[in-house]
């Protein structure tokens, strides 16, 4: 199959929650165009109307007028949102609300820990069974300020602790061993809080006055954007510009892999959007090397890694994605269903000390796609499916709509 032309891809969704859930507290009316449109924005939209927030559609424009928000009558459903779960726990304490925030299964099995130990460092009075799901978090006291290391390379650890701190009555810090993706504090920055970054400690103020409203269009969405780049290297003759993709150096992890692998790809028209830089870039058909990916890019590359093994899977050799221990509390087991499917495909996959190992080749038998009820697993083996077979057959095909549900209409118009 060939894949030719341009797309706009739907707003990155790292973006799209921290919009709104920033907006819900400002003073005053914000305009975000461009929201991503998958089933976990609805969860932190409908989390926050729950607390008085006022959220409105207009067309494809999404207004939010700025309020002061409630402890909510009900409990707050965060369906398959882990980071609806772990950002909203630190806007809603900075807010000195009490709450009760819920999920679906998969949800209800990731780990709380990381945010619970933090929250209640900082004066919240929190209940949960074994430290997930459902969660329980009193913080009518409000919050104190922290100093705090965050153990483990989490952007939505990180952010809780930005946003909860946002209500205490001294300066906090947080201290990263390994960057993560820095978007709430590229955003409260813009929106007027006092942020200052040096080297990988954060410090933050609390507010003094609200923030300032936001006028946005979100950038397309680099996570998405993977997808649409493998069907562009993989297939012969094959080029596909995808326009104004976020460019943010943390999230653009999977590019640099990409280029290590050999892949053509190339970048035009570069411009800054609300603080964040974005571009239009150009993919094409390549011949795939293998590599070794280090520890210290996975954060950057961690939603990626589903779709490079699969762009591995074609290599001339192996590719070693080294310490990726946190794919096991993603929306799966990620570490797992990437080795299943390899396999069921005829690709030789495995782990070894928490790294994954992909004998590259070509994927020699048709399998039906254990989608493990997660949309980057779905969509990754969607694309391998469609390069060596030209179909797929997934076990749950719904499941994409979490993020992207616009994924198989977007591969349609661009195939020839």
């Amino acid at each position: 199959m060939q894949f030719k032309g341009t797309l706009y891809l739907p707003g990155d969704k790292s973006i799209s929650h921290r919009a709104i859930m920033l907006s819900s507290i400002a003073n005053g009316k914000s305009i975000i165009r461009n929201l991503n449109d998958g089933d976990d924005l609805q969860s932190t939209i409908s989390v926050l109307k729950a607390c008085g927030a006022k959220i409105n559609r207009i067309n494809k424009t999404i207004e939010v007028e700025g309020v002061d928000l409630i402890s909510p009558n009900k409990e707050l459903d965060c369906g398959n949102s882990g980071t609806t779960t772990r950002l909203v726990s630190g806007l809603l304490s900075s807010q000195g609300l009490n709450f009760t925030l819920i999920g679906d299964d998969s949800l209800s099995s990731r780990p709380m820990k990381r945010i619970i130990i933090p929250l209640q460092k900082m004066g919240c009075n929190i209940s949960s069974s074994n430290n997930v799901l459902p969660l329980s978090i009193d913080a009518k006291k409000g919050t104190y300020p922290i100093d705090y290391k965050v153990p483990v390379a989490s952007a939505q650890v990180k952010s809780c602790i930005l946003l909860a701190a946002l209500g205490a009555d001294k300066p906090s810090t947080i201290q990263e061993d390994i960057l993560t993706r820095n978007h709430t504090e590229i955003m409260l920055s813009t929106m007027g809080a006092s942020v200052s970054v040096q080297d990988k400690i954060i410090t933050i103020n609390p507010l003094n006055s609200k923030l300032s409203p936001i006028d946005i269009t979100i950038p397309s969405d680099p996570s998405s954007a993977a997808f649409f780049a493998a069907l562009a290297v993989l297939n012969d003759d094959s080029e596909l510009t995808l326009n104004n993709v976020l460019l943010n150096k943390t999230r653009i992890g999977f590019m640099e892999v990409l280029k290590k692998m050999n892949c053509h790809l190339s970048i035009d028209n570069k411009q800054l959007n609300n603080g964040e830089e974005v571009g239009d870039i150009t993919f094409s058909t390549s011949t795939i090397h293998s590599t070794e990916i280090e520890s210290k890019i996975v954060p950057a590359i961690i939603d990626e890694i589903p779709i490079l093994a699969v762009v591995a899977a074609y290599s001339n050799g192996v590719t070693i994605f080294r310490n990726v221990e946190e794919l096991k509390y993603k929306e799966c087991d990620r570490l797992h269903a990437i080795i299943h499917n390899l396999n069921a495909f005829g690709i030789n996959a495995y782990e070894k000390e928490n790294s994954l190992f992909v004998h590259g080749g070509k994927p020699d038998k048709l399998a039906e796609i254990a989608t493990f009820h997660d949309h980057r697993i779905a969509m990754a083996f969607t694309i391998l499916s469609l390069t060596s077979f030209g179909k797929y057959h997934l076990d749950n095909k719904d499941c994409i709509d979490i993020s992207l549900p616009n994924f198989f209409n977007l591969i349609k118009r661009v195939a020839k």
